[in-house]
């Protein structure tokens, strides 16, 4: 099959997934004081009902985990080889926005790779979590190479389509694909600034991924406000394979609101700050938006699901729905 930068969203959404499963286990099993690892799960206090439970949701995280792992590896060797071959790489990224847009799927896979590394394997591997600080430094360096990769693809995305000719009407939600991957890349560098200990690491994380938001924020107000015009424009809806996009918009809101509220959490950490307000208020905004956009979200394309859904052929687009 021939590659395309958004092949990267099958481990993005093993990788969300398997993120997905440990942050639900870290609230519901009880574990020994200290790392939240395999081997400090209080087994014996689990019930009948949380062993059936829980038992199936960890197999499900592993082998999501290393799904995540081995397919990253595989696709980032097909991305470096579709990246020396220029006439492909050329042909991609002159194409139309929405074709464009994809360069930005395998940097936010891989910084879901990076939260997996951080979360998840760290479950399987208790050695990483008590050793987790040492993983700071190189983490940041990651961050800081995603972080560049992403404004020199977002600066180079935006001089291609300044200088040609752009067909509007075509655009869809998932021109978002760029925010989306502010977002992701962010939830790796606030969660450095949040858990590392060295305060000029923590520091400098938190400083990036606040100038990050920032733009992205920018991006998101901007795109959205324009798309949402055009759909108003159109009197219509996107077409069927490209209506799952309108569900970008989950992730990007949840992916913001836990990223500030990671800032508030290093806000409180090095600098004693009462960011509880601010915590609540990050946190529950997002996740308002989240099920209000859900909720709006079915009700539109009702008919999608319904008339279309199950006998449609696939749809990189359907991935915005996991």
């Amino acid at each position: 099959m021939k590659f395309s930068p958004f092949k990267f969203q099958l481990p993005l959404a093993a990788g969300g997934v398997a993120l997905m499963a440990y942050n639900l286990l870290l609230l519901a099993l009880p574990y020994e004081e200290g790392a939240f690892t395999i081997s400090n799960i209080a087994w014996g206090k689990l019930s009948l009902g949380q062993t059936v439970l829980y038992y199936p949701l960890i197999l499900l995280m592993l082998a999501l985990t290393i799904i995540n792992l081995l397919v990253i590896t595989v696709f980032v060797k097909q991305l470096i080889q579709w990246l020396f071959n220029k006439e492909e790489y050329t042909t991609f990224m002159s194409g139309p926005p929405t074709q464009s847009i994809g360069a930005f799927v395998p940097i936010a896979s891989l910084s879901m790779t990076a939260c997996v590394i951080f979360g998840p394997l760290t479950f399987f591997i208790p050695e990483l979590s008590y050793n987790n600080q040492s993983l700071m430094l190189p983490g940041l360096l990651f961050y800081g190479f995603l972080l560049f990769m992403l404004l020199a693809l977002e600066l180079k995305l935006l001089k291609i389509w300044f200088s040609q000719p752009l067909d509007v009407a075509k655009l869809n939600f998932v021109w978002l694909l760029d925010v989306f991957a502010f977002g992701l890349v962010n939830l790796t560098g606030t969660g450095i600034a949040a858990m590392a200990s060295d305060k000029v690491i923590s520091s400098t994380a938190a400083f990036a991924s606040f100038l990050a938001l920032t733009i992205g924020g920018f991006l998101l107000i901007t795109k959205l406000s324009y798309l949402i015009y055009l759909q108003i424009k159109a009197n219509d809806l996107a077409p069927k394979p490209v209506q799952p996009s309108y569900f970008l918009i989950v992730p990007i809101s949840c992916l913001f609101g836990f990223s500030f509220y990671r800032i508030t959490l290093y806000l409180q950490t090095h600098f004693k700050f009462n960011v509880e307000v601010l915590s609540f208020f990050f946190i529950n905004f997002s996740y308002v938006i989240t099920i209000g956009w859900i909720i709006f979200s079915l009700y539109l394309l009702n008919d999608y699901f319904k008339n279309y859904f199950y006998k449609s052929d696939f749809s990189p687009t359907q991935w915005s729905m996991v």
